[in-house]
């Protein structure tokens, strides 16, 4: 039955499908037209790295990532939105078009959902090739890196050595390989393992939802975090799922730069998720104790 199934998925695949399949590492000058899948912020952003990464001749990219309406998983700004743009610098290499990718399904889920626990801990090596797309492909628009570089003073200031404590609500329990969760003792335990002793340390709390920033602010200092949108308890998605208006500007401008400042952290304590993912590229030097099981 599963072969069947694979079977008739191929047959259903477009021609522009099949012909990004060829077109993989080849020599054609390729532009890539990103679109948005059904998703969050950083599941479309990772989709944007893994086609940078599988398909070496792209030259030129052009975003039409649009906000979907309210209560989905892109409620920025207003309906129909393009929202990369809003983000980051143009990409291109000025060179004549020979192909085009429309990017708007995963071709395959190596980095995300529940393969990405693939890339951690210990097989941290295999995310450089994602790294490497990153670095050559995307710059933020520059307001946003002065915002960036005036975060990254404020987490580092007055440490040596910062761990970053990633806490998702239990909405992404379908992302962990498990089917649940890490809890906090995984959390806790894992953290006790870390030398805290002959470095002075920060943690930086990227925590979804009150109730968990709660309790780890009383368990870790000194600590730092943002002001960002939570959920009241882990129970819940972050809010962006269930607003009952459009999240603004400033909002999706946060959401980035809120992985981009925890790709700074010199340690990430995490479950499986697509910002950790994100950030683990990001920085390839970071290293990874994913907690999930």
């Amino acid at each position: 039955m599963a072969r069947t199934k694979k079977r008739i998925s191929k047959k259903r695949k477009s021609r522009r499908y099949r012909k990004q399949r060829k077109q993989k590492g080849g020599n054609s000058n390729t532009k890539l037209i990103l679109k948005a899948n059904i998703g969050g912020f950083f599941s479309n952003f990772n989709k944007l790295i893994n086609y940078l990464t599988d398909h070496k001749d792209i030259v030129e990219i052009e975003y039409d990532v649009r906000a979907t309406d309210i209560g989905n998983t892109l409620p920025f700004i207003n309906k129909g939105e393009e929202l990369f743009n809003k983000l980051f610098i143009p990409y291109t290499e000025n060179k004549t078009i020979e192909n085009t990718i429309i990017g708007e399904n995963y071709e395959n889920y190596n980095i995300t959902y529940t393969s990405a626990i693939n890339n951690y801990n210990e097989n941290r090596y295999k995310l450089q090739p994602y790294h490497d797309s990153f670095v050559k492909y995307i710059k933020i628009k520059p307001h946003l890196q002065e915002r960036l570089t005036k975060m990254v003073h404020d987490l580092r200031s007055d440490c040596t050595q910062v761990i970053g404590i990633f806490v998702r609500s239990s909405w992404l329990s379908t992302e962990q390989p498990s089917g649940k969760m890490p809890a906090r003792d995984d959390y806790i335990n894992a953290i006790k393992n870390i030398d805290t002793n002959s470095k002075k340390t920060k943690y930086f709390l990227r925590i979804d939802n009150d109730d968990d920033l709660k309790f780890y602010q009383e368990q870790f200092n000194p600590h730092y975090n943002t002001n960002i949108s939570r959920s009241k308890d882990n129970t819940r998605d972050s809010l962006h799922i269930s607003h009952d208006q459009y999240l603004t500007l400033e909002d999706l401008e946060n959401t980035y730069l809120e992985v981009a400042l925890l790709s700074y952290c010199d340690i990430l304590v995490h479950c499986v998720s697509n910002m950790a993912t994100a950030s683990l590229y990001m920085n390839m030097n970071q290293k990874s104790i994913c907690v999930s099981k």
